[in-house]
């Protein structure tokens, strides 16, 4: 019900967002949900309520990194509002939401592992050094016996190489041996 309910606070968002900002407590309270599902919509509502508030954002996601969630969908909406933090910002690679996304890469669940490493390929200016940890991570992907994580890091690597070709370099076996896949998508 909680869930619902902040779902449909997003779609009222659109319409009456003035309303919905009025429910800043409710959302922050429901974002220390024990449900994963609710505690990600809750995020997301906080989110869009204070997204044309740049100190307001950079607070959310600060105070909810420092929090440990149970939802893998919230880490992943705290790295990409990030991400897209990092992007606007002239800190570069020196600041904490930087390595907040790096942490994501230890985190338990293949999702947030993945989103975490996406971003950080994804980001303009990244040197090999910061692509490192990123490109670890999709390396152990190649191997998987989930065929999804594979075509993900494959996926990703092709990205990375086009940029950076050295960097992608010691993955070079483990795609070799990709091509034999019984999956023919990968």
């Amino acid at each position: 019900v909680s869930s619902a309910a902040l779902t449909s606070s997003l779609h009222l968002m659109r319409s009456s967002s003035d309303v919905v900002k009025r429910w800043v407590n409710e959302a922050t309270e429901a974002a220390s949900s024990d449900n994963i599902m609710v505690q990600y919509h809750a995020i997301g509502v906080l989110y869009h309520i204070k997204k044309n508030d740049r100190l307001g954002v950079s607070k959310l996601v600060s105070k909810f990194t420092k929090q440990s969630l149970r939802s893998p969908y919230a880490y992943c909406l705290l790295i990409r509002i990030a991400t897209k933090l990092l992007e606007e910002e002239s800190e570069g690679r020196d600041s904490p939401l930087f390595d907040f996304i790096e942490s994501c890469l230890r985190h338990k669940s293949e999702l947030v592992i993945y989103e975490a490493a996406h971003a950080i390929v994804n980001m303009p200016n990244t040197s090999a050094r910061e692509l490192g940890p990123a490109i670890s991570v999709l390396q152990l992907f190649c191997s998987s016996p989930k065929p999804t994580l594979r075509f993900a890091a494959v996926r990703t690597l092709n990205k990375v190489a086009m940029k950076h070709p050295a960097a992608v370099a010691a993955c070079n076996l483990d795609l070799e041996n990709l091509i034999t896949d019984v999956n023919r998508s990968i």
